[in-house]
């Protein structure tokens, strides 16, 4: 075809071959886009908000029990005005709630009735709460209300177990949603890699039929030619017949051309230094024998060596766990250095003061033309710094970051293997399930910057009161645990709760402010209480609960009886530090 008969338009036509594909791969990508949009945006308007809003509306309500309870067991009037200020909050969230699930068109009609029934629910409730509390707090006897009391006792509790049904499916529903986003985008993912993986399949083989046909057999001669030219041959009978006005001929000819003006123009040896010595990166040379020959100044002003110091040196001066291994006398020198080669690896580099520098180093024979190797060439580039970030990353996937304690993540590991040990060698391990006492009146009254404050505080003088090899952990809020490892008997539990406590009522100072607060401590001991990690949990939390409801700033051993306030004996010890 006259048409693609020159090398320019061969390569034109395949250009717009790729152009072709480029705009259909980019219209793809764009509907995928848009496609992903029209969920993100579902996702951010309804899902989210209701995730969201039905887990605050939990929470003003537990605060309101709390509240609650607090009026009833310290006759506090103050505090059922305080609960009750919190029913329109409650009642208002319940509204943009069915509002919200209303536009979804994701959930079903007789969720959205339930919605409604918990909303009438709660307002019986709560009038029932404001007639029965508000009296029993100003001081009137509760013997007379039992009844009443139990009654709204068990509406609480259907109501918590209603929103906490509604909390955990607008988070499961959310959840999903983002989980089919994730699969969405994987999916386009996928296609648009087989649809360039086409492409590029079908332009090569437009360019391959082409070049077979009309490309191949000149410009061999051409390669040809560079490789006698490399080896040092100058004249080059093939390329000199070949026609100036064909476009690969012009080829060979601007090959004459070139070949001739590099020999008369070959680059100093100056040149060549002047470049390596201002290299950024670390440039070392060596032997067959791992000798070091020549570096650049790079090399030096990052271990601290100078030039005369390291030449006739072995690498693994300054390359730690360097091994030459045993050469093989039967293999060439290129076989032989052959182990050594490696391209991004990355190594440590030893200073002359001993800091250790970790590199990406990159080994390569040095030779000339297709010779024997005379030696390795070692480019190392220094990152420093891309390990501090990494270990910053890995800092703050492992440890809370407002307290420095290690979280959830690495303490349920740690419990695990902890476990595991004790087990395996028939110790007995310790759980603590530790509560902060009044901790969210502390942000309610002076703010969350004071918590944070008592949070740190609290954790550094909690770490003083346990052994070296004992962990304890922040699981989320004002919520801590600690691991007791290879404990003799209770008593061992005790002290340390003991010690904990005793922090716990140390005044924190908060612009010139005093916080005064207290723990609550539940602990449960292995293999005593339980026999699994989850078991542990749930009876180092039950112990924590009957300490708080004990009044708090106490600590209580798991008993196995939930309702009852456990004796002052092997298996339960109370102390109160007030």
């Amino acid at each position: 075809m006259k048409l693609l008969g020159s090398v320019r338009h061969k390569i034109w036509f395949c250009v717009n071959i790729a152009l072709l594909g480029f705009l259909v791969a980019t219209g793809f990508a764009l509907y995928s886009n848009h496609r992903l949009k029209d969920h993100l945006t579902h996702v951010r308007d309804l899902d989210f908000h209701l995730a969201m809003r039905s887990a605050e509306l939990l929470t003003l309500f537990e605060t309101q029990q709390d509240l609650y309870e607090e009026s009833f067991l310290f006759g506090l009037p103050e505090s059922v005005n305080k609960a009750n200020g919190l029913t329109q909050r409650i009642l208002a969230m319940m509204e943009t709630l069915s509002h919200l699930s209303h536009d979804s068109d994701r959930l079903h009609s007789k969720r959205n009735e339930n919605l409604h029934e918990v909303k009438d629910d709660y307002q019986n409730y709560a009038q029932r709460a404001v007639q029965i509390y508000l009296p029993l707090a100003e001081g009137e006897d509760a013997g007379e209300k039992v009844a009443e009391l139990q009654q709204l006792a068990t509406e609480q509790q259907n109501l918590d177990k209603q929103l906490r049904y509604f909390a955990e499916f607008y988070r499961n529903t959310f959840d999903g949603h983002v989980s089919s986003l994730i699969t969405l985008a994987g999916q386009n993912s996928y296609w648009l890699t087989i649809f360039f993986l086409a492409l590029l399949t079908l332009i090569t083989l437009v360019v391959n039929i082409a070049s077979t046909r009309m490309l191949i057999s000149p410009l061999r001669h051409i390669k040809d030619a560079v490789r006698a030219f490399g080896r040092g041959r100058r004249e080059f009978p093939q390329l000199e017949t070949m026609d100036p006005h064909d476009d690969i001929g012009e080829l060979g000819i601007a090959f004459l051309n070139m070949a001739s003006e590099l020999e008369a123009t070959t680059v100093s040896k100056a040149y060549v230094d002047s470049i390596l010595y201002n290299m950024n990166d670390s440039l070392i040379v060596t032997s067959n024998q791992f000798l070091i020959r020549g570096v650049n100044q790079a090399t030096c002003e990052m271990l601290d060596y100078r030039e005369n110091e390291l030449i006739g040196q072995n690498i693994a001066l300054i390359l730690k766990d360097f091994s030459p291994g045993e050469p093989d006398p039967e293999l060439i020198d290129d076989l032989n250095l052959l182990p050594h080669l490696c391209s991004n690896a990355e190594k440590v580099l030893l200073a002359k003061d001993g800091r250790e520098i970790p590199v990406l180093l990159s080994t390569g024979w040095l030779k000339e033309g297709e010779s024997a190797a005379e030696g390795l060439v070692y480019v190392a580039k220094d990152i420093t710094e891309r390990k501090m970030a990494e270990q910053k990353l890995e800092q703050l996937a492992q440890y809370d970051f407002l307290t420095g304690l290690p979280n959830r993540l690495v303490f349920n590991d740690r419990l695990r293997q902890s476990m595991q040990l004790a087990q395996r060698e028939g110790r007995q391990l310790g759980l603590m399930f530790i509560d902060l006492d009044r901790f969210k009146s502390v942000n309610d009254t002076l703010g969350h910057a004071a918590g944070d404050t008592l949070l740190k505080t609290l954790s550094h003088r909690l770490g003083t009161c346990v052994r070296g090899n004992d962990t304890i952990a922040r699981l989320g809020g004002d919520e801590f645990a600690v691991i007791l490892e290879n404990i003799a008997t209770h008593q061992d539990a005790a002290n340390t709760a003991r010690r904990l406590l005793t922090a716990g009522v140390e005044p924190v100072i908060h612009e010139e402010s005093e916080i005064f607060t207290s723990l609550s401590i539940g602990i449960a001991l292995y293999p005593m209480d339980a026999g699994n990690t989850q078991e542990l949990l749930k009876n180092a939390d039950i112990a924590m609960y009957q300490a708080k409801q004990a009044g708090g700033n106490d600590y209580r051993f798991y008993s196995g009886e939930s309702d009852e306030e456990p004796e002052d004996n092997d298996e339960t010890i109370r102390m109160n530090a007030r």
